[in-house]
């Protein structure tokens, strides 16, 4: 059976857990890349070094969420070397066959409970569970008996979660490439029919869509969502933590509570938004 993204993953904390050096090494091309977040490193040679320092140092690695598609998988992780405080790594792996060709990873700031490290304030995040693609039925004609159960998984998974991100993984998920108006009614009749029957719930005056008997709100790291898909009350929330914590800019301080860098112009707008509803409550 091929090797996967996940599995080649999940062997690879399995080895260093295992502190198996070269089985380790033997995970990547001859030509392999890892690009840390400060240096990147070439072959099998330079890799053996950095393997070798790393598992020197017996790190405990936690995954706090993994994704793949195709031969890709983008994970995020807390890192814990002895007494040390936990950090935050994120990471992306590229296969090319059955071995990783290109490696990303790099840190995000320390979770610290609120305080501050090195001039950044952090909070804690809860982890945010993805849903677990699979294939689905084409939503334009699959019927209401296929669609509903499929959006209440996503719900189910992610939620509090945008309606319009819950209908793009069903999309994506049935083989579609885009969010069209055609597979957006049956989808939006299907939400419709679940809110009327008490399985899910839709925050009044928003499409944010959650488990019935579910809190509206929960402060989760970005996970696989773009910034624009976590529901504004969220963001806001997680502003009024970071400024109970002592941040004083509080789009900056969100940005690198996500582990994001640039501060775009639809992220600042975004972010402006948020930090009205934050101060109105």
């Amino acid at each position: 059976m091929s090797n996967t993204p996940r599995s080649v993953f999940d062997r690879q904390l399995r080895l260093i857990a295992a502190n198996e050096l070269e089985a380790l090494v033997s995970q990547y091309h001859d030509d392999a890349l890892l690009l840390r977040g400060d240096r990147p490193i070439y072959g099998r040679d330079a890799l053996r070094e950095h393997f070798a320092a790393l598992l020197a140092s017996a790190p405990a690695i936690e995954v706090t969420s993994a994704v793949e598609a195709q031969d890709l998988l983008s994970y995020q992780a807390t890192v814990t070397v002895g007494e040390e405080e936990p950090a935050r790594q994120y990471g992306v792996l590229v296969l090319r066959g059955e071995q990783i060709d290109r490696h990303v990873t790099g840190a995000f700031p320390v979770l610290s409970g609120g305080g501050r490290k090195g001039g950044t304030i952090t909070v804690d995040l809860e982890p945010y569970t993805a849903w677990t693609s699979r294939a689905v039925p084409d939503p334009r004609n699959a019927g209401r008996e296929a669609i509903g159960p499929v959006l209440l998984e996503i719900v189910d998974a992610e939620g509090p979660i945008l309606a319009e991100r819950a209908y793009r993984l069903y999309v994506k998920a049935s083989g579609g490439k885009a969010l069209t108006s055609i597979a957006r009614a049956p989808l939006s009749g299907a939400t419709f029919r679940l809110t009327n029957a008490g399985a899910i719930e839709m925050e009044e005056g928003s499409e944010v869509l959650r488990p019935a008997g579910t809190p509206e709100v929960r402060v989760r790291e970005l996970g696989p969502r773009a910034l624009d898909e976590v529901p504004l009350r969220e963001v806001a929330e997680l502003m009024r933590r970071l400024r109970a914590a002592g941040a004083t800019e509080l789009p900056r301080a969100v940005l690198d509570a996500y582990g994001l860098v640039r501060m775009t112009a639809k992220a600042e707008d975004f972010l402006a938004q948020a930090q009205i509803v934050a101060e109105e409550a």
